[in-house]
């Protein structure tokens, strides 16, 4: 079981940005060092899978996300679109601070596994390389996003 969640904030003038990592060489796939993606792993035992989707993202960036902005999106289990045919299950957050509000830390990430970490604005995606094909995943989960009711609110 695998978790993936896209998490969104904005800065004072508007613009809307995107949570994302760089992976770094201790990342288990090799083709992908250097991509960037969004904060994602596996369930652990004892967890929830929104739990996970919560701590991966904080392990990765050193972001802690309130469960209560959190939104389950959908699950991929074709076994097509992914090498280790894992059931991935998709969440979105939207952070109610700006994003010069939140501090980076890489002090729970595993050993190698993250570069850089960064906002990248929503309109700037198609202009980073990708891991897992992330850029794709984040377009229809902003969209998903703009559907929810906590959106509603943030503007």
């Amino acid at each position: 079981i695998a978790v993936v969640m896209a998490t969104f904030a904005r800065d004072i003038r508007g613009t809307v940005y995107v949570l994302a990592s760089q992976r770094g060489k201790g990342t288990p796939d090799p083709e992908f060092v250097g991509a960037w993606n969004l904060c994602c792993g596996y369930l652990d035992g004892g967890e929830t899978i929104k739990n996970a989707a919560i701590r991966e993202t904080n392990e990765e960036t050193g972001i802690q996300v309130p469960e209560n902005v959190v939104r389950f999106m959908n699950y991929n289990d074709d076994p097509e679109a992914d090498k280790r045919q894992n059931v991935t299950f998709r969440y979105v957050a939207f952070l109610p601070n700006f994003v010069d509000g939140y501090n980076f830390s890489h002090e729970n990430n595993e050993k190698d596994e993250v570069d850089e970490i960064k906002w990248i604005p929503i309109n700037d995606i198609a202009n980073y390389k990708w891991a897992f094909g992330h850029d794709v995943l984040i377009g229809k989960m902003w969209e998903y996003m703009k559907k929810c009711i906590i959106y509603e609110h943030w503007f």
